[in-house]
């Protein structure tokens, strides 16, 4: 596991040094902070690769297991507000990962998956509706 948050965090920071100015947003003026957004991206990736996908469960993990190697983790309040700020990085780190994906996989179609519900019927005229048979059902 060591090596694994070792590697991340090389990748984190060579992409984070060589990419474009959205990597680039500090959002204050301390220019050397204590802990540094490589960090905390590093936490990221790690986390979601541990299985912790919510920003609470990645703070606990790394406080409970990885404190040694990040002490100057920040209260939970400052981590989900850095990360927060950080989006435009994370699009600048999925790019990279889809060239770098792009570049190793031919992909066979691309897909697009909308999260958004649309309300067809009110409640008991569900069962009844016309609207959208041929491409949706209920629940």
């Amino acid at each position: 596991m060591e090596n694994l948050l070792i590697e991340i965090y090389l990748f984190v920071c060579r992409v984070y040094d060589t990419s474009s100015a959205t990597c680039y947003q500090r959002l204050s003026n301390n220019a050397k902070p204590e802990f540094t957004d490589q960090e905390l991206i590093a936490i990221w990736f790690f986390a979601h690769l541990e299985g912790c996908f919510e920003k609470k469960k990645m703070h606990r993990l790394i406080e409970k297991y990885w404190l040694d190697w990040f002490p100057c983790l920040p209260s939970y309040q400052t981590f989900v507000l850095r990360l927060n700020r950080l989006e435009p990085t994370f699009q600048t780190f999925g790019a990279v990962l889809s060239g770098t994906l792009a570049a190793t996989h031919r992909l066979e179609c691309d897909h697009l998956v909308d999260s958004l519900p649309v309300m067809l019927a009110q409640h008991g005229h569900s069962y009844g509706a016309r609207v959208g048979r041929e491409v949706a059902d209920i629940g």
